[in-house]
């Protein structure tokens, strides 16, 4: 028995298809989802969404995620994030690239510059996507 899955972003559908078993990364701690599985709303936060396509146990796809929510109902569901990356498609040269562009960015502001949040938030995307394609 499978369930259906999609990842939705504001501006792609980084993933669409049916899978066996998911894992999320909530606010409340990473939970996994199989089929007929209790319905639920809830937060996510930034991290690994873990695809097993074919089997619970087998993760053949991972993708990171940002904020958002996820939705549990009839055998389906919904991440709706931020942004998500398919870890699969990223080189970590350009992910270091990446991340040491926000640095250099990051030490020409002053203190006080409302700037800096974002940068932070960037660098520790970046560093979240480094650690994932790394360890792949």
């Amino acid at each position: 028995m499978a369930m259906h899955l999609r990842i939705v972003c504001p501006e792609s559908e980084p993933y669409n298809g049916d899978v066996a078993f998911v894992t999320v990364p909530s606010t409340d701690g990473s939970f996994g989802v199989a089929p007929r599985h209790a319905s639920e709303i809830c937060t996510i936060e930034s991290g690994i969404v873990s695809i097993c396509e074919e089997r619970m146990g087998q993760t053949t796809r991972s993708f990171a995620v940002g904020t958002g929510y996820v939705q549990v109902s009839d055998d389906k569901v919904i991440i709706l994030t931020d942004r998500a990356e398919d870890i699969s498609e990223l080189k970590a040269s350009a992910v270091e690239a990446r991340l040491k562009g926000f640095e250099e960015k990051l030490g020409y502001l002053s203190e006080d510059d409302a700037r800096r949040s974002y940068l932070y938030n960037e660098i520790s995307w970046c560093k979240l996507l480094l650690q994932e394609v790394k360890a792949a």
